[in-house]
């Protein structure tokens, strides 16, 4: 069994790896050189990271029981809000909504069409992974562009990490997510094929990832960006990657691999972001994070406003 587990788990570990540097790195880039119009949350206090909370608790169960064309439906106006969030400052509304509707309707053909082979699979998961990886960028500068804070980020990575333990280990809701959205349109993972094994990597915790990472830089600047990409390079993907080879039951009825991976990484995130308030202080409004030389010149001068007009977060 140990030997079997050997090629899975390299395979995960390299998809999971690429999609979280691939993402992050994205999301990073999308806050030093893109402004949101009007960034629609605002500020960031308590209640709002309960409700966000309550929210991600409570949408799996209703995935779980929605009826397969309910779901789809769900997901296209999922993916439909985020990717014209981060759309918007970029494209037109003549091509922006014409490439959202060719990407989702590319998608749900793919599924009914393509997946009786491993190169269609591969053909499905490449487009799927634009997506996701998209729609994650979109989301994580929405957050943090409208007052999410580095805190807040590490509060919710950490909350998650006992949520994602308690549905993984305890009670499966992951597991049954997992299977119900493979093969299905619009898939919110990012994931690959290879022979006769799928891996994969929720768009959940990529967002989570993103959401640290860019929090970061906005709170204390392009010195912290090396350690707080190690962090979730090492616990968000290689760490729960690897977990598998050590820990069985990790491994499901049907000898997936199902890892809650915000267990490994909410913890040392929490920590890490314990370690730069101790060392850089106060974190970075919006406000200020706009005024500094973090971004850059010939960017500033044409897509910033001026940094009184964007809402500053509420301290909790």
């Amino acid at each position: 069994m140990q030997e079997s587990l050997v090629y899975p788990t390299i395979f995960e570990l390299i998809l999971a790896v690429s999609a979280t540097v691939l993402t992050s790195g994205l999301a990073l880039a999308y806050l030093r050189r893109v402004r949101l119009e009007r960034p629609a949350i605002g500020t960031f206090n308590r209640r709002d990271i309960t409700t966000l909370f309550a929210f991600i608790v409570g949408l799996p169960f209703l995935y779980v029981v929605l009826p397969q064309w309910m779901l789809t439906s769900v997901l296209v106006l999922t993916f439909c809000g985020a990717l014209s969030i981060g759309g918007r400052p970029l494209l037109s509304p003549g091509k922006l909504w014409p490439a959202i509707g060719l990407g989702i309707g590319v998608n749900i053909w793919m599924a009914r069409t393509l997946l009786g082979t491993v190169v269609g699979w591969q053909i499905y998961w490449l487009e799927t992974d634009v997506l996701v990886v998209l729609a994650a960028v979109a989301a994580a500068n929405l957050y943090v562009q409208g007052g999410m804070r580095l805190k807040h980020v590490a509060w919710f990575a950490l909350v998650l990490a006992g949520y994602d333990a308690v549905f993984t280990l305890i009670w499966p809701v992951t597991n049954t997510l997992a299977e119900r959205f493979l093969g299905f349109p619009l898939d919110p993972s990012f994931g690959f094929r290879m022979n006769v094994y799928n891996a994969s990597i929720g768009i959940g915790d990529l967002l989570v990832y993103a959401l640290f990472l860019v929090a970061a830089y906005k709170a204390y600047g392009k010195s912290v960006v090396p350690l707080v990409m190690t962090v979730v390079v090492v616990f968000g993907a290689v760490v729960p990657s690897l977990a598998p080879l050590l820990f069985r039951v990790l491994i499901d009825a049907r000898t997936d691999l199902v890892v809650p991976a915000q267990t490994a990484f909410g913890p040392v995130a929490f920590a890490c972001y314990l370690y730069l308030r101790r060392k850089h202080g106060t974190e970075r409004t919006m406000a200020r994070f706009l005024a500094s030389a973090d971004i850059p010149p010939q960017r500033a001068a044409t897509t910033v406003p001026q940094p009184v007009s964007v809402p500053e977060p509420t301290s909790v």
